[in-house]
């Protein structure tokens, strides 16, 4: 193996940690609002989850509770489309 593929093979999995940190940092933060939900209300709960300043932490939290909640979504569909392969309906 080349220097190139090492490096950007050492590069490739630095960026796949970042963004599973950022998945695992929105799931906190989407059940620390559910959590908070319960006692202030879900609208002054989950308000928090949008920056309300124009700064980069704030906009990061935000990215992470977006790629937290597509990852969700993402797992549900391939559960569903494994669950429908392995019992196909037969409409005869």
């Amino acid at each position: 193996m080349g220097v190139r593929a090492v490096v950007g093979q050492a590069l490739g999995r630095a960026a796949i940690l970042l963004v599973w940190a950022l998945v695992g940092w929105g799931v906190l933060l989407v059940l620390s609002a559910v959590a908070n939900a319960f006692g202030e209300g879900p609208a002054v709960a989950f308000a928090r989850l949008l920056p309300a300043d124009a700064s980069f932490w704030g906009w990061l939290g935000l990215v992470a509770v977006l790629l937290a909640l597509a990852s969700a979504i993402l797992a549900a569909a391939v559960v569903a489309v494994r669950r429908s392969q392995a019992n196909p309906t037969t409409d005869e």
